[in-house]
């Protein structure tokens, strides 16, 4: 009885209206999904009563009821490698290095978002590094996948150069072969810019009531 009880308290809880069904169905849902419908709901609901509307304004960018594709801009962040804690410090064929990863950004209107890096290590030629006796490769580096650097800040005018963001790598050589070695960088990041419009859109008229 108890259990009934509760059930009907909280169906009277429930507001009426197109809110409700979705509520009601929230059980063993979490409530970001929830919320998530809701807010496609109402959004759609007010969608929907908008176009009802008989009188229409355009401004901006209305000319295609097609989806259209923004020309994405060439946005190459500035990658620093830095290494030795003395003149003499050098890369060795057997030796553990501290490496310094830094990233920076070169533009004053775009924030690199959640920037993430990976590294490969390769020879000269692009193969594959060869392995130490017990299937190790002579040249590594951790972590070499997943390296975060969070946000990395717009380009202040008046401090360039230092919109960087930096993380620590080991290198570990053991056994390798001496010579040249290539690093390659994969990076992924989300662009995002600040855009602000301000103008007259809107010219209205009032007629005598």
């Amino acid at each position: 009885m108890a259990a009934k009880k509760t059930q009907k308290r909280d169906a009277r809880s429930l507001p009426p209206g197109p809110m409700r069904a979705p509520l009601a169905q929230a059980a063993g849902v979490n409530n970001a999904e929830v919320c998530e419908r809701l807010e496609n709901l109402v959004n759609d609901l007010i969608r929907r009563s908008c176009a009802q509307k008989q009188f229409e304004l355009t401004s901006g960018n209305c000319r295609s009821k097609e989806c259209q594709t923004v020309q994405v801009p060439k946005i190459v962040p500035c990658l620093r490698l830095r290494w030795g804690d003395g003149p003499q410090d050098h890369l060795e064929t057997d030796d553990t290095e501290v490496l310094c990863i830094t990233v920076c950004n070169p533009y004053s209107n775009v924030v690199l978002k959640n920037f993430t890096l990976q590294l490969v290590v390769t020879t000269a030629s692009g193969g594959a590094v060869p392995n130490q006796a017990d299937g190790t490769p002579s040249v590594i580096i951790k972590p070499s996948f997943m390296i975060c650097f969070d946000d990395i800040p717009a380009c202040n005018p008046q401090k360039p150069g230092q919109s960087c963001v930096s993380r620590e790598v080991v290198m570990i050589n053991r056994g390798a072969i001496p010579g040249t070695y290539k690093i390659f960088v994969v990076y992924c990041f989300e662009a995002c810019f600040t855009e602000l419009g301000a103008e007259v859109a809107f010219q209205v008229e009032l007629v005598a009531s």
